[in-house]
């Protein structure tokens, strides 16, 4: 399991990743978020969500805390030391600060990828208005769905589906760098 995940532009951690990392049961690490939720609020909304995990008998899903880095620094400061938490702790700190270049990196591509959209309208326009043609709304979808199908090999919609992301949010936060280079790209 990945210690530290970005979410939306955020770095998070679960509490079955504080679970696993710590060697304790995954019952008192929820009851604990659950205990001090408001307290881990004062840093930041503490989300949940329901995932899939490995258990002897199959997969099955459980519910977890999305925990930012000042939330789940203040959950493990509230368990008792023991080599297991303290190890924990030092590889906590370092993934999250590989995490951050990690991010910042992502941030860069979204940035070049939202950069590059507007010559790419700009063409399209261009080209309508030299042909004496109208422009409308969607002929600017049809491109980029074009772009979409042969870079992801699927449309933005489908890929929201595959990926589990909302209607409204934008796919490219959830491309790879791969894969926003080769959009910028063509």
């Amino acid at each position: 399991m990945q210690l530290v995940e970005i979410k939306k532009f955020n770095l998070v951690t679960t509490s079955c990743a504080v679970a696993q990392g710590i060697n304790k049961d995954y019952k008192p690490v929820i009851q604990l978020v659950r205990k001090y939720k408001s307290d881990l609020e004062e840093f930041g909304r503490v989300e949940f969500e329901m995932r899939p995990f490995e258990t002897d008998g199959g997969i099955q899903k459980q519910e977890m805390a999305l925990l930012n880095e000042q939330q789940t620094t203040l959950l493990i400061t509230y368990m008792h030391n023991n080599d297991y938490v303290r190890a924990f702790k030092k590889r906590l700190v370092a993934e999250f600060f590989r995490m951050r270049s990690v991010l910042a990196s992502k941030k860069m591509d979204r940035n070049t990828a939202r950069l590059e959209y507007k010559p790419m309208t700009d063409a399209i326009k261009h080209e309508r208005e030299a042909q004496g043609k109208t422009i409308a709304p969607y002929h600017f979808n049809n491109e980029a769905e074009l772009i979409n199908r042969i870079v992801l090999d699927m449309t933005a919609a489908k890929f929201r589906i595959c990926h589990d992301i909302a209607k409204k949010a934008s796919i490219r936060d959830y491309l790879t760098p791969e894969q926003i280079h080769c959009i910028t790209e063509l």
